[in-house]
């Protein structure tokens, strides 16, 4: 991946280099054969060398530092130089084309500030120059341009809103490889922590249970002090702590693929609920459950219970004061829709985009792996879930899944 990055990089240099020499070369031959002289036009010459040696210094430190400032400040000035071509040479019909051009070359760069900047001097002052042109005594000179006063401006117009959409639906495909790049570096990284778990999961796994069971023995035991007895309760804790980060990790390792059912959803959450009712009430912690309408669902049962479980548990754990875990499910379309809403410390708009990323979690011991497991099962079966959340508020799950349909 990144020896092709390398390649692409090095080609990306040799296209901007051949740009450089080409557009060098082009305004020196323009400036050479060019109408105007030293003797007659000094003020006139004097500028285009200024400004034209100034555009090749600053595409070639653009290139060598690669630092965006320059890269602004060729873009300026060469779309200063088309300007002034426009008005030196008012026999050349083309300068009007190039002038109106301008915008592609904040494309090409992909520089989008300076697209934006162009794009609408060029918007504006473009229609304002041939009216001025067409209605001033500049139309003697200016002939091409006042021929036709309306059709200039509005082939003006056009291009710069062709240019828009060119700039608009190529930058909306850079986002999209980089969205592409970013979720591939994504399931890359889940792979390899999937692969990993796999190899050391079970290795881990019987000592870490005999470890246990031996905890368990000491812990039954009526010999202990209570200082003893809370080192052993400590190390239940741990270890039981340990059996949760292997549980979550095995998850992305291994994802449950067979014994797929039709499942009727609300039945499932009510076990679900009942299932962590009393970790819910060691915290004064209640559930509301409100089903409208009986749904069914094709999903393995393991891993919607393992959804429901994580979302429904993070929701306790984030509320610090009594209060209700609300559940409800209804139809929306084709879609069973289950909402999981909680009273709880709530998400910032940063903690919301960050929101099942891989091993992000806002817990003090989280593993980051369960809400992204949970985002996994909902893409596998074509579901999506969507978080909704204000600070001191709340925050709710709002989960989709195909309606089974015989």
């Amino acid at each position: 991946m990144l020896k092709n990055h390398q390649y692409f990089q090095k080609q990306q240099r040799f296209i901007l280099k051949s740009f450089m020499s080409v557009l060098s070369l082009l305004l020196v031959v323009g400036i050479s054969v060019s109408p105007i002289s030293w003797r007659n036009d000094p003020i006139d010459m004097a500028i285009q060398v200024v400004l034209i040696s100034c555009i090749m210094l600053s595409l070639f430190f653009f290139i060598k530092k690669e630092e965006n400032k320059w890269k602004t400040v060729f873009i300026l000035l060469i779309t200063i130089y088309l300007y002034l071509k426009f008005w030196l040479f008012p026999n050349t019909a083309i300068m009007m084309a190039l002038f109106a051009m301008a915008p592609l070359i904040p494309i090409f760069l992909f520089d989008k500030i300076g697209f934006y900047v162009v794009a609408t001097s060029n918007f504006i002052l473009g229609p304002v120059f041939i009216y001025l042109i067409s209605h001033t005594d500049l139309q003697h000179t200016y002939k091409y341009v006042s021929l036709d006063n309306f059709g200039n401006i509005l082939n003006f117009i056009a291009i710069q809103i062709i240019l828009a959409f060119v700039f608009i639906s190529t930058n909306n495909r850079m986002n999209s490889i980089s969205a592409f790049h970013n979720e591939l570096q994504q399931a890359k990284q889940l792979d390899s922590v999937g692969q990993l778990a796999a190899t050391i999961a079970h290795e881990i796994r019987n000592p870490i249970t005999v470890v246990k069971g031996f905890a368990q023995l000491l812990n039954q035991g009526k010999v202990m002090n209570e200082t003893e007895r809370f080192y052993v309760q400590t190390m239940l804790t741990e270890l039981e702590f340990t059996q949760v980060i292997i549980n979550d990790y095995l998850s992305l390792a291994k994802p449950h693929t067979d014994n797929v059912e039709v499942i009727p959803l609300n039945q499932e959450i009510q076990k679900t609920s009942d299932l962590l009712t009393s970790f819910a009430n060691n915290r004064n912690i209640g559930f509301q459950l409100k089903f409208k309408e009986d749904l069914t669902i094709k999903i393995n049962p393991i891993e919607l219970k393992q959804l429901l479980v994580n979302i429904m548990k993070n929701g306790i754990e984030s509320m610090n004061n009594p209060g209700f875990i609300m559940v409800e499910t209804s139809q929306e379309r084709n879609m069973a829709k289950i909402k999981i809403t909680d009273t709880g410390i709530g998400l910032s708009k940063e903690q919301l985009e960050m929101i099942g990323t891989p091993f992000y979690s806002l817990k003090d011991r989280g593993t980051g792996v369960g809400l992204t497991v949970c985002y996994n099962i909902a893409r596998k079966y074509k579901g999506e879930i969507i978080v909704k959340s204000q600070v001191n508020i709340g925050t709710s799950f709002i989960i989709y899944f195909p309606l089974f349909k015989e």
